[in-house]
C-alpha cells in the first residue's frame, strides 16, 4: 500500500496536506485545549441550571446569564445558605430588566439537599476550570510573545495596555481573554483582522492556530476556503453540474471561527450584513452562514497573505451594485427568451 501512495506522488498525483511548524502546532494545542476547557466549564453551568430548575428555582429563567455577576452572587448565596426570596434582592444588579417580583417569584424553591449538594458540586466545578482556563491563557501569551518576539528579531516589547488603543470593535465578552490579543495579532500578522466584520479575538486567535502565518501554503483564496469546507463540492459529469453541496464532516476549530463570525453580522447594518441577508432569502439560513463565512475567510486570506488593510464597501455602493448586477442578469435571461421564441 505505502509503495501504491509513493508511486502516485511521485507522478504528482497526490497533493500535500497542511502541515503546521512547530510554533503554530503549540500554539493550536494550548488554544484547542483553552476552546475544551470553556466546553467543559458550560456543560457545568448547564448542571447548575438543572439543579436550580429540580429545585422549582426559575432565577436562570429570568437572568440571561447564570455565570454574570447577579447571577453568581445569588448561587454564591443559596449555597452559603440563604432561603427567602426578599434576601437575595441585595445582589440584584440595577440593570436587571426583569421585576422584582418576578424575581422574588423565581426564587420560591423546595431546597432539597441533593440538590443543593449538586449546585455546590458544580458551581466549584466551573470555578476551578476558569483558574484552568486563566492558566492556559497565560501560557497562551507567553507563546504569543515569543511569535511576536521571531517578527522582531528576537526582541519582546511591552505592548500598549487595552485602553490606550485607538480602535476598538466592541467590549471584551464572555470568553474572550483578558489580555491584548488585538494588538499581539496585529504584530504578528502585521495587519489588523480584528476590523473584519465579525472577527473577534477569540475567533482571530483559533484562526490563526489553526492555519498559523503563513497562508501561501494555500495556493489562492479558493483552495483555502475548500481547505475550511467552506464551498461546495460541485460534482460535473459531462460538462453538466449535477450536485453542489459542502461536505458532510466535522468543522474544525478555524471552520467554526468563520462560521461564528458569520452568524454575527445577520443583523448588521454594513454591506456583509446585507449578503447574509440576502443569502438567507435565497437559500436558508445554514446556506447564509456558509456563504457569508466563505466570504470573510476570503477577506482574511488576503489581508494576512498579501497584508492587505480591511477595507469595507459602503453599504448603499453595495445595494448599487447588486441591483446593477441584477439587472443586467435579468436583460440577459429575457434576451435568451426573445431569441429561443
Amino acid at each position: 500500500m505505502r509503495s501504491g501512495y509513493k508511486k502516485l506522488h511521485s507522478c504528482g498525483l497526490l497533493t500535500s496536506s497542511f502541515l503546521p511548524d512547530d510554533s503554530t502546532e503549540s500554539l493550536r494545542n494550548l488554544v484547542r485545549h483553552r476552546k475544551k476547557l470553556i466546553d467543559d466549564a458550560s456543560r457545568y453551568v448547564l448542571r447548575m441550571e438543572k439543579a436550580l430548575e429540580l429545585m422549582n428555582v426559575k432565577i436562570h429563567s429570568v437572568i440571561s446569564d447564570l455565570m454574570g455577576k447577579t447571577g453568581t452572587a445569588i448561587v454564591e448565596a443559596i449555597i452559603a445558605g440563604e432561603r427567602k426570596p426578599e434576601n437575595f434582592m441585595q445582589h440584584i444588579d440595577y440593570r436587571i430588566k426583569a421585576d422584582h417580583e418576578e424575581i422574588k417569584k423565581s426564587l420560591q424553591g423546595n431546597w432539597r439537599t441533593e440538590h443543593l449538594f449538586l449546585l455546590e458540586e458544580n458551581y466549584k466545578l466551573y470555578g476551578f476550570l476558569q483558574e484552568r482556563i486563566i492558566s492556559c491563557e497565560k501560557e497562551i501569551e507567553v507563546h504569543l510573545q515569543k511569535m511576536v518576539a521571531m517578527n522582531n528579531e528576537g526582541i519582546i516589547e511591552e505592548l500598549p495596555k487595552e485602553g490606550v488603543l485607538k480602535k476598538t470593535k466592541v467590549k471584551k465578552g464572555k470568553n474572550q481573554p483578558q489580555y491584548n490579543v488585538r494588538e499581539y495579532l496585529l504584530r504578528i500578522h502585521g495587519v489588523d483582522v480584528i476590523d473584519i466584520f465579525g472577527i473577534r479575538e477569540s475567533s482571530a486567535l483559533e484562526i490563526l492556530a489553526e492555519t498559523g502565518t503563513d497562508l501561501s501554503k494555500w495556493e489562492n483564496e479558493k483552495k483555502f476556503v475548500s481547505w475550511l469546507n467552506l464551498c461546495p463540492n460541485n460534482k460535473i459529469t459531462g460538462g453538466k453540474l449535477i450536485s453542489s453541496t459542502v461536505l458532510k464532516k466535522k468543522a474544525g476549530l478555524a471552520t467554526m471561527a468563520f462560521r461564528a463570525a458569520a452568524n454575527s453580522v445577520q443583523k448588521s447594518d454594513h454591506w456583509l450584513g446585507d449578503y447574509f441577508r440576502r443569502k438567507k432569502a435565497k437559500g436558508g439560513n445554514k446556506y447564509a452562514v456558509i456563504a457569508t463565512a466563505r466570504k470573510i475567510a476570503i477577506i482574511y486570506y488576503k489581508m494576512v497573505r498579501h497584508k492587505q488593510g480591511f477595507k469595507p464597501m459602503d453599504a448603499d455602493e453595495y445595494r448599487e451594485n447588486y441591483r446593477a448586477a441584477k439587472v443586467a442578469w435579468l436583460e440577459k435571461q429575457l434576451a435568451k427568451l426573445k431569441a429561443a421564441a
